[in-house]
Formats: C-alpha cells, structure tokens, sequence
C-alpha cells in the first residue's frame, strides 16, 4: 500500500512538474495566463482577437531566444490545456535539425528519455539530398519525440521550419473534449 501511495504521488509530482513553461502552469482561466506571460515580457500576437480566439499567439523571448506561444482554451470555459513553444524559423535543415537535437537532449535530460521517438523522411526525400526543407514543407520530414501522457511534452519539427514543444495538461484536454462534444450537440 506504502509503495503504491509513493508512486501516485511520484507521478503526480512529475505530472504537475512537466505542465509548465518559464514556471507558467499549464492551467488556469486564459486570461490569468496570458497576465502571466506578459508579465514575463510576451505580447498579444495583434492579429488574434483575445476574446474569441480559442488559441492565442504571443510573442517574446527566453533564454536569449526569441519564441512564439499558442495558448490553447477550452471553448466553454476557457481552461487553458496547452502550450505551443515555437522557436526561430530556421533557413537550412542543419539549423532546424541542430535546434531539434539541441532541445530533445535537453527535454530527455530533464524529463527522461521519450516513450516514443521518429526521425526519418518519407519518399522521395531522404537526408542528404538537398532537399530537406521541401521534405519539411510538405510534412514528410518526421522528427518528433512524445513523453507519456503523464508528463503531456513532446517536442517536432514542424511544416513551418521551426521546432514545435507542446505542454499539455490532460486533465484540462479531457475537459477541452467534453466542452467541444457538448458544443457540437448543440449545433448538430
């Protein structure tokens, strides 16, 4: 019973530890949370209305480098369950991937390895043949590493030529589905 008790609160500590950003919760009004990451600094994207808009983009910079943050709420009640770190856009595939590998190591280093990991192209493409960022575009570069749902991290390259770290809460994504079901009730 003892052991049982300590691995609960074990992943629930790591749980709670990982749904976080530059020490913002992955939780919380969407409002409390966008004060949060102003307060570090951030902007409103001007091109999302805060009012309506289930996800919003902020801009800043941490660690020196400059980051975009979606910040992803529950249509009902604005619970927030996710955040989209994007890094710089990178111009040359050794760049994107550099960063790729640089932030996986990272993330592996503070979360532990991931449950699942990709690295490969998909045909015509392959590394080496020049064509890496066309590969990317069209979404046939796969990078991506996943944590479990516990720690709700996972980290890719992403379409747009930049490395993509999502945090999400799966409390609050469980809460995200049952107001998008109830919703689409309603309309449908």
């Amino acid at each position: 019973m003892k052991k049982l008790l300590a691995i609960t609160l074990l992943l629930m500590a790591v749980t709670l530890n990982a749904q976080e950003f530059l020490g913002i919760k992955v939780d919380g009004k969407r409002d409390a949370v966008i004060n949060a990451f102003k307060l570090k600094g951030f902007k409103v994207n001007p091109d999302y209305d805060v009012n309506k808009d289930l996800v919003i983009r902020m801009n800043g910079e941490a660690g020196g480098k400059r980051l975009e943050v979606a910040i992803v709420c529950t249509p009902k009640s604005k619970t927030v369950w996710k955040f989209s770190v994007y890094l710089s856009k990178q111009s040359s595939w050794y760049s994107l991937k550099n960063d790729y590998e640089e932030y996986l190591k990272l993330l592996s280093d503070k979360y532990g390895e991931p449950k699942s990991k990709y690295a490969f192209f998909s045909s015509p493409y392959e590394e080496g043949d020049g064509y890496e960022m066309t590969a990317v575009a069209v979404e046939k570069c796969i990078y991506a590493a996943y944590w479990s749902n516990q720690i709700g991290i996972s980290i890719k390259i992403s379409k747009y030529n930049q490395v993509n770290i999502g945090y999400e809460n799966a409390v609050n994504s469980a809460l995200d589905d049952k107001e998008t079901a109830e919703l689409d009730k309603t309309i449908f």
